[in-house]
């Protein structure tokens, strides 16, 4: 029966920790996402629903432009749309900050942009869209304390896909 109580008091405490302290892992605003400044992958109709964390582009006739691949940027050929992200306000530890799209993880910050070796409160990135893969989901954790955050970019429907040759399909 000591034992009951002695659990029964640890755990009322942790309970009163996570609700009333905030331990664990915090939820921070959402991200703020717009056009990469190159506009990779054309000029095209953009809504970003920041409540829903939704990104959606293109429209009825609109294309998506092909890009070569372009090492400086780090990609490979296809449809590609840029886009830049903006970590929401608030004191956390971006050199924690970690990102998940198409199956791989990037961590410790390493994908956020740099000037002058410093890493900034954005990054780029040129996810591949196609007629068959015309959305693309990506979650970020803006540090190792935040909750992680899930993402959509939507291609809408109507839009066409340039292929190598220039043709639009």
């Amino acid at each position: 029966m000591k034992n009951v109580m002695k659990f029964a008091g640890v755990m009322s405490l942790v309970m009163l920790c996570v609700f009333s302290f905030g331990c664990g892992k915090k939820g921070v605003d959402n991200a703020t996402i717009t056009r990469d400044d190159a506009r990779v992958g054309g000029s095209l109709s953009f809504v970003y629903n920041k409540d829903k964390r939704e990104v959606i582009v293109g429209g009825d006739g609109e294309i998506v432009q092909y890009s070569s691949k372009n090492d400086t940027l780090g990609f490979d050929e296809g449809c590609r749309i840029g886009l830049k992200i903006t970590a929401p306000e608030g004191d956390f530890d971006l050199k924690t900050a970690s990102l998940k799209m198409n199956d791989i993880r990037y961590a410790m910050g390493d994908f956020l942009t740099q000037i002058n070796g410093e890493p900034q409160r954005f990054f780029v990135i040129y996810p591949k869209v196609s007629k068959e893969d015309d959305v693309v989901k990506f979650s970020i954790a803006w540090s190792d304390k935040t909750k992680r955050q899930d993402y959509k970019l939507i291609v809408a429907e109507g839009t066409k896909f340039m292929d190598k040759d220039g043709n639009v399909a």
